[in-house]
């Protein structure tokens, strides 16, 4: 039996999350799930009036840098405190359509800023999928802050000499004001969200009189100073993620919240389902916050840095908060270990079978011990790991990861490779497909170095977020300077099983069987396998496809992805390291769309694989023998990225056929794999949502690292879902 039994969600949460729904622009390209931008800059608004207004305000400002601090809490200062009815948490900020005035001043700053085919305001690449160090802010808040930047700046001498600068300092100065700048409207917005709670209160009747009144006093000390229960700390982390626009993961909650969820509960000053209610609606709000085809949430689970087994009641709590809201976010994940429990292996099954996509389940032992020993993590570090959006491994508070700088389309560097040269033998072919590959890497990275040091430059992030990243204070640099501890870049390679079952045709039928020259075979797929079908089916049939448990082709698979991480090793620009991944995000759809055929017998303009996982509906040899493809080669150096995708019927997870689920997850993790993310859905309904999107309205389904409603994706990406194997 499990020993964690979750209520139902509330009446009260319930309404909230309506609400927070309803806080949408409505869009006349999706008329069942419409796009959620809203206060946060992404797609097509990169930025606020209030933003905008403010870099145009500031525009004596001493630097590019200074200037764009201005603007980030000019953009505070001018945002209108928004509290609705029945939310326990606020600091939910909404940006309205603007008006035809507004529109139109909105553009004419835009096209004042412009500069060439880019504008200084777009501010390149983007500040998000980074994990701050919540725990510091409940420690020290913003005053904490303030004061721990401070005394660094009583500690530059900004004069090298009597007649000239010290230009490092000088430096140093300008990261300390830019945070100073951003805290000081941090805490100026919490003061009016105090004020006009307050205010409300009074227009009010009980119970929710009392409760605005608490919530009014409350934002009088928090996030400026240190949390001293369970409330508060929440209302902390809810407030200080309201003044950021991007998507920031609530990192690892059931460990920094509960020392205050604990001593609350002892002492009576809080019960279980008040504290349910404030995760769910902490998280109604980070799923509010996510804009489409993002993602966005927490990791709960295993083992912290004395080595002992996470697993408290906010463990389950924040699982129950996934299953209560049943949305695509919070992308929510549950570290799995050795010692992990099979009670809470079981709830979060039974959570998936409930119609959710969370919880996914990180490989804890192999993420922790792969960032000790390929990238220079401390062992008590590396137990802090999150996927900072999708899948993408970072450490906590400690690293910005560069997430998807660039990628690398495995399948069409192989399909130009083989029109461009003539090869004596496979492997020759092979060595001169990895030496393009890298090539590829080289020319991307220079390029994205020269951006983060234009970002750099000019601004490109929240400077208050600096002061939760460990050692950016302490060096007096930003992020995108090299002041986090850990700085990685996370490549991503799509198309790897299509790259696999295509390395193996050309080798079975151009040098084993002899059945075709190499010229012949690259014709025949460049004219997209007209007038070829039976050699076509021959290759989906009768040759080795990854995800079968054979050995040939999976002999393939561990080759390729050896050869994927050698290439990056040594080849770093401003990186302490380049942490390369196979997590496709939507491109292994959106390229596939526009990519020719290939050499495994795929037809032009249909989906690659995805992730690490088979060619969708070659793996015919069940689920076991698809795992076993999986672990049979390291993934622990992929980190970047690793998604493996499964689909499963709802009887799967259920009765007697959990186990048998629950015993695949587990010999996955120990095998060493590092994701594995599961859809329960099965195809006949998938068919009837592509054909009646109005009967499948809250039909959610996993893509790459994130979900989303169905009926919202492409008809590519939608195929691509229903051609998964079903299990």
């Amino acid at each position: 039996m499990m020993p964690y039994q979750a209520e139902a969600m509330t009446q009260r949460m319930k309404r909230v999350k309506q609400t927070y729904l309803g806080l949408t622009v409505p869009t006349t390209k999706d008329p069942y799930h419409p796009d959620k931008y809203k206060c946060y800059r992404s797609g097509d608004r990169l930025m606020t009036l209030g933003y905008l207004r403010g870099f145009d305000k500031h525009a004596d400002a001493l630097t590019t840098r200074l200037r764009t601090s201005y603007a980030e809490a000019e953009e505070l200062y001018e945002a209108k405190p928004q509290i609705y009815d029945d939310e326990l948490l606020l600091g939910h900020l909404y940006l309205p359509e603007y008006t035809e005035e507004e529109q139109a001043e909105y553009d004419a700053l835009c096209d004042k800023f412009s500069m060439s085919s880019h504008t200084l305001l777009e501010r390149p690449p983007r500040k998000d999928h980074i994990c701050l160090d919540f725990d510091k802010l409940l420690r020290l808040g913003v005053n904490g802050l303030r004061d721990e930047i401070k005394v660094k700046l009583e500690e530059i001498d900004l004069n090298a000499t009597d007649l000239y600068p010290n230009l490092e300092g000088i430096k140093r100065w300008e990261f300390y004001q830019c945070c100073l700048i951003e805290l000081d409207a941090v805490s100026e917005l919490a003061a009016r969200y105090s004020e006009e709670a307050l205010r409300l209160a009074e227009e009010k009747c009980e119970p929710r009189k009392s409760e605005l009144m608490r919530l009014g006093n409350m934002l009088k000390k928090v996030p400026n100073e240190p949390a001293t229960d369970f409330y508060e700390a929440l209302q902390s982390v809810q407030f200080f993620l309201s003044t950021l626009f991007g998507l920031y993961p609530l990192g690892r909650p059931d460990r920094y919240l509960y020392p205050y969820y604990e001593k609350d509960i002892n002492s009576g000053k809080l019960t279980k389902e008040f504290a349910q209610e404030l995760i769910d609606n902490l998280c109604l709000y980070v799923s509010d916050r996510v804009f489409s085809r993002a993602a966005c949430g927490f990791i709960v689970g295993g083992k912290d840095e004395k080595g002992d087994l996470v697993e408290n009641d906010l463990t389950y709590m924040f699982l129950t908060a996934l299953d209560h809201l049943k949305l695509p976010d919070p992308n929510g994940a549950l570290a799995v270990n050795r010692e992990t429990s099979d009670g809470l292996l079981e709830y979060c099954a039974e959570v998936l079978s409930h119609g959710t996509t969370h919880p996914a389940f990180y490989n804890d032992d192999a993420i922790a011990s792969s960032l000790v020993k390929h990238y220079g993590v401390e062992p008590s570090d590396a137990v802090n790991y999150i996927h900072s959006t999708c899948a993408e491994i970072s450490v906590i508070g400690k690293s910005k990861a560069h997430s998807t700088p660039f990628l690398l389309d495995l399948p069409k560097y192989l399909v130009r490779l083989a029109q461009e040269k003539k090869f004596s033998s496979f492997d020759d072919l092979y060595d001169s497909y990895v030496a393009a590959l890298k090539e590829g890497v080289k020319s991307r990275s220079l390029k994205y170095a020269v951006r983060i040091l234009e970002g750099a430059r000019i601004g490109n992030e929240a400077m208050r977020i600096c002061a939760l990243i460990d050692n950016c204070i302490e060096r007096g640099k930003s992020i995108y300077e090299g002041g986090e501890k850990y700085m990685f870049e996370q490549p991503i390679f799509i198309g790897f099983a299509t790259a696999v079952d295509s390395l193996i045709a050309i080798r079975e039928l151009v040098y084993t069987q002899k059945k075709l020259s190499l010229e012949e075979l690259t014709q025949i797929v460049l004219d997209d396998f007209k007038g070829k079908e039976p050699l076509r089916q021959f290759i989906i049939n009768k040759l080795p496809h990854y995800g079968n448990d054979d050995s040939a082709a999976d002999g393939m698979a561990d080759r390729l992805a050896c050869s994927l991480q050698e290439i990056f090793k040594g080849n770093v620009v401003l990186w302490d390291h380049m942490m390369p991944g196979t997590f496709s995000y939507i491109n292994h759809a959106t390229v596939g769309a526009k990519m020719g055929a290939t050499f495994d017998g795929r037809r032009a303009g249909t989906s690659y694989s995805d992730g690490c996982s088979a060619v969708q509906g070659r793996d015919v040899n069940g689920p076991t023998a698809m795992l076993l493809s999986l672990t049979s080669w390291d993934q622990s150096a992929l980190l970047g990225g690793m998604v493996v995708n499964m689909k499963f019927g709802k009887e799967n997870l259920n009765g007697r056929k959990k186990e048998n689920f629950l015993t695949l997850v587990r010999a996955f993790m120990e095998r060493g794999g590092i994701e594995l993310q599961v859809n329960v859905v099965d195809r006949a309904t998938l068919e009837d949502a592509r054909v009646h999107p109005e009967d499948h309205r809250d039909l959610i389904v996993r893509i790459g690292g994130y979900s989303d409603y169905f009926t919202r994706l492409s008809p590519v990406l939608q195929q691509e879902i229903i051609d998964r194997t079903e299990y």
